[in-house]
């Protein structure tokens, strides 16, 4: 219910347009209430009195009445539709600004498919109950609060009749609430499994092939929509148990009425058509307590995501500005790690006691085998993580002090896998800097050793890569972000492996342009390839999340230890496949 009140929130700044929606359904409601009535006077006025001319005037009169009950409800449905889709903008706005907002750990932990599913379907299901279900509620309400005015006017016995089984299904439907609700929670729970695993399959559906996993796959999505299959015909049947049970309830309260109100008839105290025109306001009573369970099923499913949307949007970044932090725009690039840890379980260290410092303008390089912990240390730069201990500087400044704007801004980043978007080429070199010139994106492009296949396309430059364009192979992907990274002027540049998928002859052309790229800039580079950070000015050895060896290339080579050993073994795998060439 708190939850349902933030949702009406968003309606606050429409407060004109909800006003004269609340209007409109009362006159929709009100345009209902004159058809008994005319029942009533056909059948005890003019049939008994064969008024015939009056049936001239009562058919107009009810053409009227549904003629302006059509145009209300057009201007209703019109509005409301309206109030729907923009209160459906702003959570799905308010949602994606703030899951760009969350930190790398909200992402860790999730499927992409499931955070996909809250941000469209679950507000889908937002969107269906407010135009729709919601609506219908709302009249259903205003309906009752006029006719039992109404049917106790009319005849109070009867009234009393009608009302005094109300209790009874408000019971009932008690009993059945909490067991519906329940189930709706965990239908939405299922719906988010299934968009996950299907996002991942799809994302994935390579290695399906490779492997020739489709039988499986499928089997287990099979799995999966049948658990939504078993959950979805169980919260129908309770509905329809409800429902039932609502049905039953009400045909006796209408039966009551014609059994007492035809005695009435009977004894003269009552006039047929009266009968008539209070069993059909007693429709009016009825008939919102036989719509509610159809709504029930709809409130069921959009309360389990209202409360899942807010639980995305109560979720808290943990990487955040401190309230006064600086913005630190002018970077020199000195970075200093002092008695670093972390993991990303707090009880499961990644990174033990780390300690060095980096001048502005040196190139380090980061080695170890698999799983040392590379990657992670060069994401505290950027602090897309918090240390568990210690401190990250930059410029003597711990980065939980500098505004993350102005450290992003500052740092470039070539990942391990390049993603790229689904726009032009232009676009993807520009992301970082949207407003560079042309000269400056094709420099970046040549940094990266891409200009002269990018000019080899028929648009250029305007080319677009994804779907409905041009295919880029890896080594080109990883091309095209290290030009996205430098084309921003960092002043401190991370390169993750970003060569590894590079040929040789590409590698070597791109290690030279990177050389000029990488002059008076503070640069890390995780590499796995020896032979390209020989020239560093330090070479720092991880193994088991610590730092185990710091030096140059040509001391560490000197001294056993897990350098000598990585290059030993690249050395002679190097040999290996010359002699393998010499005598191919």
């Amino acid at each position: 219910m708190n939850n349902l009140g933030r949702l009406l929130g968003y309606l606050k700044p429409y407060r004109a347009r909800v006003a004269l929606a609340v209007l409109l359904m009362a006159l929709v409601t009100l345009s209902t209430l004159p058809m008994p009535r005319i029942t009533q006077y056909v059948l005890d006025v003019v049939l008994p009195g064969k008024l015939y001319r009056m049936l001239v005037v009562v058919f107009w009169l009810i053409l009227g009445l549904y003629l302006f009950r059509g145009i209300v409800s057009f201007g209703l449905n019109y509005l409301l539709g309206w109030l729907g889709q923009r209160i459906v903008f702003d959570l799905r706005f308010q949602s994606y600004r703030h899951l760009n907002r969350l930190s790398l750990s909200y992402y860790d932990k999730r499927q992409t498919g499931k955070i996909m599913a809250r941000v469209i379907d679950d507000i889908n299901v937002i969107q269906y109950m407010i135009t729709g279900g919601f609506v219908t509620l709302i009249t259903d309400i205003l309906t009752l609060f006029v006719v039992v005015p109404v049917v106790f006017y009319m005849e109070w016995r009867l009234a009393w009749i009608a009302v005094v089984i109300v209790p009874t299904y408000v019971v009932i439907y008690k009993l059945f609430l909490k067991r519906i609700r329940s189930l709706s929670v965990q239908l939405r729970e299922k719906w988010d499994a299934l968009i996950g695993a299907l996002q991942e399959k799809i994302a994935g559906i390579t290695v399906v092939k490779a492997f020739n996993r489709e039988d499986y796959e499928v089997e287990r999505f099979m799995t999966t929509v049948k658990d939504n299959f078993t959950l979805g015909m169980t919260q129908a049947k309770l509905n329809r148990i409800l429902g039932l049970f609502v049905t039953i309830i009400s045909a006796g309260g209408t039966g009551l009425i014609y059994w007492y109100g035809a005695g009435l008839v009977l004894d003269r105290a009552l006039q047929p058509g009266e009968l008539i025109a209070f069993v059909g306001y007693i429709g009016y009573l009825y008939g919102p307590a036989l719509r509610l369970v159809d709504f029930n099923i709809q409130a069921q499913w959009a309360g389990a995501a209202i409360d899942r949307v807010f639980e995305t949007l109560d979720t808290r970044p943990e990487i955040m500005d401190a309230p006064d932090a600086v913005p630190l725009t002018e970077m020199r690039g000195a970075v200093e790690f002092r008695d670093v840890s972390f993991g990303y379980d707090p009880e499961k260290p990644v990174l033990h006691h780390v300690d060095f410092a980096v001048e502005p303008g040196e190139m380090i390089a980061i080695v170890g085998p698999s799983g040392a912990g590379k990657t992670t240390l060069v994401n505290l730069i950027a602090r897309f993580y918090d240390v568990t201990e210690g401190a990250v500087l930059i410029d003597g400044l711990d980065v939980r002090q500098i505004r993350l704007e102005a450290i992003r801004r500052q740092i470039g980043y070539v990942s391990q896998e390049s993603l790229l978007f689904s726009v032009t080429l232009r676009e993807n070199i520009a992301y970082g800097h949207h407003d560079a010139t042309d000269d400056e994106i094709v420099m970046a492009a040549r940094n990266a050793d891409l200009h002269d296949y990018i000019m080899s396309l028929p648009d250029g430059y305007a080319t677009k890569i994804g779907e409905d364009g041009v295919k880029l192979s890896v080594g080109q992907k990883q091309r095209l972000a290290i030009a996205r990274a430098t084309l921003t002027n960092p002043r401190i540049l991370i390169l993750d492996d970003a060569t590894s998928a590079l040929d040789s002859e590409t590698e070597a052309n791109v290690q030279a342009a990177l050389e000029e790229v990488m002059k008076g800039r503070t640069n890390f580079v995780i590499a796995h390839r020896l032979s390209t950070i020989m020239h560093a000015d330090r070479i720092i050895v991880m193994d088991g999340g610590r730092i185990v060896d710091i030096g140059r290339h040509d001391d560490l080579v000197q001294r056993p230890g897990v350098y000598k050993n990585l290059y030993d073994e690249q050395f002679r795998s190097a040999q290996d496949k010359a002699l393998a060439s010499i005598l191919g």
